[in-house]
């Protein structure tokens, strides 16, 4: 036997891989590449919708249990409507009252005391109050709040943030009970 026909033979007993064979292979890697990639990228978008939501129901919350707690020290009201409130309130107990408005500015909330303001909450689309009476009634904005001795009646403040960041948004709803008002 020949050296050329050995080495022949030595090849046509090795076991090898087609091109056919890889190819498949390559298009089969590549298939499940692309699934595990897309998995993830779907994963990653609801983490961060999640996160989204987390963070603005959080300044949200943050937002309204600072307004609860000056609504609810309340000692007078002395501008009411739709979309902005101004009180006087001793938040400090030195026996001096502070004058404290809830409004919005583009789409922050702020809290103004005595000419400080201080951001409660970003990403908000809409601040909405409603007010009710001592007999629980709803009150028209402004012709039920349009003097003090009207404002005075005012015993409950309904608080509604529609709120937004991205694709994601949330409507947090509150109220605050007047408790020293027309005291």
């Amino acid at each position: 036997m020949c050296r050329s026909q050995l080495i022949y033979r030595k090849i046509k007993l090795k076991k090898a891989f087609t091109l056919i064979e890889l190819i498949v292979v390559t298009v089969l890697l590549t298939i499940l590449v692309g699934f595990v990639a897309w998995t993830f990228i779907v994963g990653l978008r609801t983490w961060n919708s999640a996160m989204n939501r987390a963070d603005i129901r959080q300044n949200g919350n943050i937002a309204i249990e600072r307004m609860v707690r000056d609504l609810g020290r309340t000692v007078t009201i002395t501008d009411a409507d739709d979309d902005t409130i101004t009180i006087t309130v001793d938040l400090d107990n030195d026996g001096t009252e502070e004058t404290v408005t809830f409004d919005m500015s583009g789409t922050d909330l702020q809290r103004t005391v005595d000419g400080t303001i201080r951001v409660l909450s970003p990403d908000v689309e809409t601040f909405e109050l409603s007010y009710r009476d001592v007999d629980d009634n709803l009150m028209s904005i402004p012709a039920d709040v349009s003097n003090q001795a009207k404002r005075d009646n005012i015993r409950v403040v309904g608080i509604s943030l529609d709120m937004s960041k991205s694709d994601d948004s949330i409507t947090l709803v509150s109220s605050a009970y007047c408790r020293n008002q027309g005291t």
